[in-house]
């Protein structure tokens, strides 16, 4: 049975990691001089008070080489463990990990870039455990499917957090302090995180997504994910335009963007990832 290992950055909670046998590997978010550890001494909700009202302003490290030596240390030879980790254009982690499969000289490790963050690499990691009585090969194959039809769109408070955590170019987040701007941005077939539109005030960003979602369609065999940072009422927002019967349930079901995201996205933001159709 294959065995995952995934990152914080996948926003499983403690409940759903330990139920579906998951192991995750926390990212170090810093605050000053004190560091913390992404879901393990610090919870999402105190991260979001920290941001609100800590003088320093927050930044993430990857997950080292010697961490991910120890977790790989357990793996027992007959058992094949696929890695889903955040984006390699984001975080030096994927390369972590394969240094680390290498000096053990593990063949039954297998890496997987996700290409991206929070809920698209959750959307990842729940395929890979629904699909864990297949070979590595064959999980990847769908991964690697369900990836290259994978869309993401947030609306943003603001972009100055992308901006001083080196994820946006200060061109595109001076548009962000623009009057009444609602900035949407995407995440790139290679990982990146783009500005993909704006729009003037907060509706109109909102029909920005749903014409993009409409315009593609929704897999229904993969259920979309919404996400929120600190306040989810900019979620509700959105969820009661794009799917107004499944209102409650969808933010009921939204996450709440992990700290070592939330770091880059700030406060007051909301999004939606999904499948789109073949």
């Amino acid at each position: 049975m294959l065995k995952i290992i995934t990152d914080s950055s996948a926003n499983l909670t403690a409940e759903e990691a330990e139920s579906m046998g998951i192991k995750v590997l926390p990212f170090p978010v810093i605050f000053g001089e004190r560091t913390f550890l992404d879901g393990v001494n610090l919870s999402t909700d105190e991260f979001y008070r920290m941001l609100a009202n800590d003088p320093d302003h927050p930044h993430t490290s990857q997950i080292n080489v010697a961490q991910f030596e120890e977790v790989f240390s357990g793996v027992k030879p007959d058992d094949e463990v696929i890695v889903i980790l955040l984006s390699s254009a984001l975080s030096g982690t994927v390369n972590s990990a394969r240094i680390a499969k290498e000096n053990l000289k593990l063949d039954n490790i297998h890496i997987y870039d996700s290409f991206g963050a929070t809920v698209m690499e959750k959307m990842l990691v729940l395929a890979a455990y629904r699909n864990r009585d297949k070979t590595p090969k064959q999980v990847i194959s769908i991964l690697d499917d369900l990836r290259s039809r994978m869309e993401i769109y947030a609306i943003v408070d603001t972009l100055e957090y992308l901006y001083k955590g080196g994820r946006l170019k200060k061109s595109a987040a001076t548009l962000g302090k623009i009057f009444r701007i609602k900035p949407i941005v995407t995440v790139s077939k290679d990982g990146f995180v783009e500005l993909c539109g704006k729009a003037i005030g907060t509706a109109a960003a909102i029909k920005n997504v749903a014409k993009r979602i409409e315009t593609v369609g929704i897999d229904p065999d993969y259920p979309p994910c919404y996400i929120y940072s600190a306040d989810n009422e900019l979620c509700r927002r959105m969820v009661s335009v794009i799917d107004p019967d499944n209102a409650d349930k969808c933010v009921a079901n939204a996450s709440n963007l992990c700290p070592v995201i939330g770091v880059h996205i700030g406060h007051g933001a909301a999004g939606i990832c999904f499948i789109r159709k073949k």
